[in-house]
């Protein structure tokens, strides 16, 4: 029973219709049956009330006869003789239609004592009829003779007998008849009872099914809720993660490149590469698990724009080509001439792919080359199919391994990590910004012997001629000297202040520091700055608060750039929200703040 109602209800309405058809068809068979006994016994008391009927008649058409053939021998009265013979051809007739109507064989048999008697009443009355021609005493004894009386009398009896036994058959059919008309009736109260106890079990079952699948529903809200807040958790954790790493990080690196422009020894040189290294290294940790978290949140917003292709190649090349000569290793670029110069698509998630994909090479390659080929392996009317081949001569994969290496923190061996570093995320996020973009990719490697990686991206064809309008930013370490710039850092942690105070002394730039919203608040009531550099979480009024006082209170449109060490998905949407103009994330590379500056006071003045 418990099998049946753990049924689908789709399955239990399948049954259910089936369970009542079966059912109906039994009942309406067997109501059939009844009513066909009913009526076989209407027929049956209709013909046994047709056959008492035709007795009665031929019994009056037998005794109508011999009083008209008396009348006759009394009277000499030749108009009773009239249709005589049709009287008897009636009766003969009548005598037939009884045999067709009885189906009893005592009646049959009665019927043939009386066709017989009949036929001796015949030949009597002729003789009768006969005697009178010659003399009428002879006819009037014959009568009185008693012979037609007994004759007569024996028929009568025999007519009555058979009505007798029909009337009995009569009684027997009407019994019968009742006991199949109560069968009828007590069929379809049964058939009407039957029906409504099926109704109200397919109710139980659609009511228990309701049930349990609101159960279900409610268990299931329960259970959204339940991922909902770990979601919230979770986030709050990389975020505040984030914040508390990114933070202190901000400081180390910051100063470590600045303690690398100084004159060191060569023990300090290698002390201070350790620590740019290590620090590197632990960024590109946290890099790598917040852009998994924005990949699985669906926070990833793809790019649609015009970018120079070879010059990103080449961008790449150069930014490992250092770190390839430090290993001894030819790193090599290898671009077709099919390929396009302008395309349209991503280019920041386009580096990142050919980032970790070049940087693993690199990580696994201790003799040789790595190479970056790129080619255009079909086109269209309106996009190029390009395949990017990332080859390197390095400790290759196992062949067992290599459908795992795709799989969020995994890596080919336990020891991975330990010897080589990393987490594990880095060709994942590959495999999942490439199917982001429509992309796909292989991999071909062999132990010992080197692996290459091959993905294929579809860019969407740049139509008429590319004009470069993008504005060239000047290098960090330059001056920007052509006006006068006064900028307001407030930013809580004291090491990050020192840092930025040193790095806009660096460029040139009049700069003041404070250290929450509230204060910020005050300085630009009193001061004009042609930007603003705003941390984000601070004590009191944090920089969300803040900018959103500058924009609608005070109604300053002056350029804020948000520097936060949250880096979650959706976190430069938030900013920008908030009024922000832009968004950089902490730990800040001197070269793309310089940018992000220079970028914003062009603006201004241009404006």
């Amino acid at each position: 029973m418990k099998n049946i109602w753990n049924l689908g209800i789709k399955l239990k309405i399948g049954l259910g219709f089936a369970f009542i058809l079966i059912i109906m068809v039994s009942v309406q068979y067997g109501l059939n049956k009844s009513i066909n006994n009913v009526i076989r016994s209407q027929e049956e008391l209709l013909t046994s009330t047709k056959l008492s009927t035709e007795i009665e008649a031929i019994k009056s058409s037998v005794i109508f006869f011999e009083s008209k053939m008396k009348g006759y021998v009394l009277t000499s009265n030749d108009t009773l003789l009239e249709n005589n013979e049709k009287y008897l051809n009636d009766i003969v007739l009548k005598f037939r239609g009884l045999q067709k109507l009885s189906p009893n064989a005592e009646q049959k048999e009665a019927i043939n004592t009386l066709v017989s008697l009949l036929n001796k009443q015949i030949q009597f009355t002729d003789e009768v009829i006969f005697q009178h021609t010659i003399d009428p005493k002879n006819a009037v004894s014959l009568i009185r003779s008693g012979s037609g009386k007994k004759l007569m009398s024996t028929i009568i009896n025999e007519l009555d007998k058979i009505n007798s036994i029909e009337e009995k058959k009569f009684e027997e059919i009407l019994a019968k008849n009742k006991k199949y008309s109560h069968s009828v009736k007590l069929m379809d109260t049964s058939a009407y009872i039957f029906a409504f106890l099926l109704v109200l079990t397919f109710i139980g079952f659609l009511y228990s099914d309701i049930n349990k699948r609101q159960k279900l529903e409610q268990e299931l809200v329960i259970a959204q809720k339940k991922a909902e807040d770990a979601a919230i958790v979770k986030e709050q954790f990389m975020a505040n993660m984030s914040h508390e790493i990114r933070t202190p990080m901000n400081a180390i690196i910051g100063f470590n490149n600045r303690l690398m422009k100084t004159n060191l020894s060569a023990e300090q040189k290698d002390y201070v590469f350790a620590v740019q290294s290590s620090g590197e290294n632990l960024l590109t940790i946290v890099n790598d698990v917040l852009d998994f978290s924005k990949i699985e949140a669906g926070m990833v917003k793809l790019e649609s724009i015009r970018f120079n292709l070879p010059d990103l190649l080449h961008s790449v090349h150069n930014m490992f080509y250092i770190q390839a000569k430090e290993k001894k290793i030819e790193l090599q670029i290898n671009i077709s001439e099919n390929v396009p110069q302008y395309v349209i698509g991503d280019p920041t998630r386009l580096t990142q792919i050919l980032l970790n994909l070049v940087g693993n090479a690199l990580k696994f390659t201790y003799g040789g080359a790595v190479s970056i080929n790129a080619e255009t392996i079909n086109q269209n009317e309106k996009q190029f199919y390009l395949q990017f081949k990332i080859k390197d001569t390095g400790i290759g994969i196992a062949k067992e391994k290599i459908h795992e290496i795709f799989n969020r923190f995994t890596q080919e061996k336990s020891d991975t990590n330990r010897i080589y570093g990393g987490t594990g995320l880095g060709l994942s996020i590959v495999k999942k910004l490439l199917e982001l973009q429509n992309g796909t990719i292989m991999v071909d490697s062999e132990k010992d012997k080197g692996s290459t990686f091959t993905f294929i991206i579809p860019f969407a064809k740049v139509n008429g001629l590319h004009i470069d309008t993008s504005i060239k930013p000047e290098k960090a370490g330059e001056p920007f000297t052509k006006h006068k710039v006064k900028i307001l850092v407030v930013e809580d942690n004291i090491m990050n202040q020192k840092l930025a105070g040193f790095m806009l002394n660096d460029w040139g730039f009049d700069h003041d520091i404070c250290s929450n919203g509230n204060l910020a608040i005050e300085k630009i009531k009193n001061n004009n700055y042609d930007l603003i550099l705003m941390d984000i979480q601070m004590p009191g009024m944090n920089g969300y608060e803040t900018t959103q006082v500058l924009r609608t209170q005070l109604n300053i449109h002056t350029p804020v750039i948000a520097m936060t060490a949250h880096a979650l998905p959706g976190e430069r949407e938030k900013c920008i929200s908030y009024g922000m103009t832009d968004h950089i994330s902490k730990p800040i590379k001197e070269n793309e703040l310089y940018n992000l500056i220079t970028k914003h006071l062009h603006l201004i003045i241009e404006n």
